[in-house]
């Protein structure tokens, strides 16, 4: 493996925030199961099932990733998303996601009333409405009566801002979200599946794998979204596509594969 005692620095320094550390962290049952009891104030909420890092794809238009997705006791499906810096819409992020969840676990005959459940949970190390919260519940409101309405839709949005200074249980788990070790006993699952990626072999072996094709992956990505940019800037002074293909000296090839790329995924 290339630069593999950067790889090592890089696994030591890695949290549970940090992306590439959290898909790993997602694929167990029992660390989202922790994460979610203390989020969504149940003690006995049970995850049946995680899928990590789950691509949903959209016919419409471009397709979703998402970090965890977990199908609950009571049939409900949550998605897990941890975002470190603030570069998109937050909002209209999450709305999105809800929707592509929904289009994905629907069928075409379902009626309306048969349509999943859907709770967002989004953990940032910014807090997107500046109001000094850890923790922050939106809901769908009849303004008139000032009435809460259940449309099966949860948006629960939660930062590691200002933990610090908050004393419960969700300021607690939020704080191991930011160290590179947990040592705190409320979050024994956490800890434990943190410290199998740091410490062990296999854990580690796997890490470094997974870093490696991570860059990878993000490089390509990034060359896709210059490629797209260069192309359809030069094509709305030349007029079409194919012009600023002939300009830049790319084929029509490179521009869809370039173009494919960055519509498969919504990188997260």
């Amino acid at each position: 493996m290339k630069n593999l005692s950067k790889t090592l620095e890089r696994i030591k320094d890695l949290r549970p925030i940090d992306d590439v550390m959290f898909q790993q962290l997602a694929e167990s049952e029992k660390v989202c199961q922790e994460i979610l009891r203390v989020i969504l104030e149940d003690n006995n909420l049970i995850v049946q099932e995680v899928t990590s890092q789950a691509s949903i794809g959209n016919i419409f238009g471009r397709s979703v990733r998402l970090d965890a997705l977990c199908t609950l006791g009571d049939g409900t499906i949550c998605n897990i998303e941890v975002q470190k810096e603030n570069i998109d819409d937050d909002l209209k992020r999450t709305r999105y996601n809800a929707s592509s969840i929904v289009s994905r676990y629907s069928n075409k005959s379902s009626k309306f009333s048969q349509i999943p459940n859907v709770t967002i949970v989004y953990i940032s190390q910014y807090d997107i409405f500046n109001s000094d919260k850890t923790i922050y519940h939106v809901d769908s409101v009849i303004r008139e009566t000032n009435t809460t309405i259940d449309d099966g839709l949860k948006r629960i949005f939660v930062n590691t801002q200002h933990c610090n200074n908050d004393t419960s249980d969700i300021g607690a788990l939020m704080r191991c979200f930011l160290q590179k070790e947990i040592s705190d006993e409320k979050f024994p699952e956490l800890a434990e599946r943190l410290n199998y990626f740091k410490n062990n072999q296999k854990g580690v072996d796997s890490m470094c794998k997974i870093i490696e094709e991570y860059g990878d992956e993000r490089a390509a990505e990034s060359a896709a979204e210059t490629l797209v940019k260069n192309i359809e800037t030069a094509a709305n002074k030349l007029g079409s596509i194919d012009e600023a293909c002939d300009f830049l000296n790319v084929s029509r090839d490179q521009y869809d594969d370039a173009k494919a790329l960055l519509e498969k995924t919504l990188v997260v």
